[in-house]
């Protein structure tokens, strides 16, 4: 218990000193340092859950098993990338006067804010509690979304705020209907929201009213999943979000929202059998692909073409777990793990250029950044040849992984389907970016352009880089470990 309570106290804490009057490097230091810290937590948490323990809070409240483990270290993996380019990146804004000292307060408050919900999303074994954390990431994502004060910023905040809260809406009525589903079985109290209590009982759960719970819970989690046709919130909130706020809702929120759709599915699986929940998840993932398809191939802006490649990912991710084979399963989960390590190098970069150049508009930027920001533009590339699954990179293995249980199943039309939209968004990527890398230097544009520097932003995208590079030919035993884990909990569902 005093691990777990630790590693959501020292997000908290930081947050909270991210509110005061000190000279920038001072709160640097904290933001860095406190999201070292529960990144180092979120790791120990972890390994004590891998060393045979469950480590829990508050009568089991908040519990950690396989998948909780993974999807810790991921979200502290990741909000300990985006405050080290957050230092970088906003440095370079305050420069050119696009931030003031209260909005980099503003941003050393939400970014270790986001963290803490992402964390409490993870942890969470009561769906009342995974309702209200998920419910703070959104909080927090309005505030990031908005954060440049402009007329577009304020519109994309006021679109995902309204579409956010829907889905939770929905989210909250899934979950009274999976209570209800209990006929007074589940008790009364805290405990019986817990979702250990749902799967022990499962078998009893009244099998229409579980139905309708689901339906509402996987529209709900899936409008913050960005699944389609519930995903129209992200193009214009990945544009206009600071890019290391941005990784956050790309990765961290992505990851929570998957978690809730896992834990609900979890439910469904063991309650009716996984053919419900399983061929839902199906068809909002290959839907999700479809929709990502054609808007990849005609789009004209750096950052909403990461959107809707989020987009494709989520519906790769569901696809496999819908699919339900074990294999898939795995598949599905290492693709969530691989694409965490992949998509803060793409933001990272295309932050990078997206400053450098004032925009993130391929008209503005123009053609041939290779010869205007070469170190920039090779990263972009190589995140692009990450994210599109080209071989031998890693999320290459485990979309076969996915599309080798596919093939072996009963789904083999829309696993045909689902590789055709597969090979049509690479190639389609391969356009945009290739557009945007080659071709010949507008006139003036060298001069107009920033330089690149090696500073801390770049220097994290480098390291980012380097992780990216390594993850394919090696992925630390522990935390296949912790893959293995969850798919098995998701597999057996138990």
């Amino acid at each position: 218990m005093p691990l777990l309570v630790a590693m959501l106290l020292v997000p908290l804490v930081t947050a909270a000193l991210g509110g005061i009057d000190a000279p920038r490097r001072v709160k640097e230091a904290i933001r860095l340092g406190g999201l070292s810290l529960t990144f180092a937590l979120c790791l120990a948490t972890a390994s004590a859950f891998l060393d045979g323990g469950v480590p829990s809070a508050f009568g089991d409240a908040l519990r950690v098993d396989g998948l909780s483990a993974l999807v810790l270290v991921l979200c502290g993996f990741t909000g300990l990338l985006s405050a080290a380019y957050g230092v970088g990146y906003m440095r370079r804004n305050e420069a050119r006067g696009l931030v003031t000292p209260r909005m980099r307060q503003e941003f050393d408050v939400l970014v270790p804010a986001y963290v803490f919900a992402m964390l409490l999303v993870a942890v969470s074994n009561n769906l009342g509690i995974l309702w209200i954390a998920v419910e703070l990431t959104t909080l927090a994502s309005v505030f990031l979304v908005a954060f440049h004060n402009r007329d577009t910023s304020l519109e994309a905040a006021w679109k995902f705020l309204m579409l956010g809260s829907l889905g939770l809406a929905f989210a909250l009525l899934g979950t009274v209907l999976l209570f209800a589903s209990g006929q007074g079985r589940l008790g009364e109290g805290m405990s019986a929201l817990h979702w250990t209590r749902f799967m022990e009982l499962a078998p009893e759960l009244h099998p229409f009213t579980l139905r309708l719970g689901v339906v509402f819970a996987l529209i709900g989690y899936g409008t913050k999943a960005g699944l389609a046709p519930m995903h129209t919130w992200k193009p214009d909130a990945y544009r206009e979000a600071p890019s290391p706020a941005g990784v956050l809702m790309a990765v961290g929120m992505l990851n929570g929202a998957l978690y809730c759709l896992l834990r609900v599915h979890m439910i469904s699986k063991a309650a009716i059998g996984p053919d419900f929940s399983g061929g839902l998840l199906l068809a909002l993932g290959l839907l999700s692909v479809l929709v990502a398809t054609p808007f990849i191939l005609i789009q004209w802006d750096l950052k909403r073409l990461l959107a809707y490649s989020s987009i494709e990912h989520v519906g790769i991710m569901a696809v496999g777990i819908g699919l339900g084979a074990d294999a898939a399963i795995f598949g599905a989960l290492l693709h969530m793990t691989y694409h965490t390590f992949a998509k803060p190098l793409a933001f990272f970069s295309a932050g990078t250029l997206a400053q450098l150049h004032r925009s993130s508009d391929f008209a503005t930027i123009g053609p041939g950044t290779l010869g205007r920001a070469p170190i920039s533009s090779s990263l972009l590339l190589l995140a692009a040849m990450f994210i599109t699954g080209s071989p031998p990179f890693s999320l290459f293995f485990s979309e076969m992984l996915i599309l080798r249980a596919g093939f072996l199943g009963p789904n083999v039309v829309a696993t045909s389907v689902f590789l055709a939209a597969l090979v049509v968004i690479f190639c389609g990527f391969a356009y945009q970016i290739g557009r945007l890398l080659l071709g010949p230097q507008p006139a003036g544009a060298a001069q107009a352009v920033e330089p690149e520097t090696l500073d801390f932003s770049l220097g994290t995208t480098l390291v980012t880089a380097a992780i990216a590079v390594i993850t394919p030919v090696y992925l630390p035993a522990p935390l296949l470990a912790l893959i293995h884990a969850a798919a098995s909990l998701v597999s057996g569902g138990a």
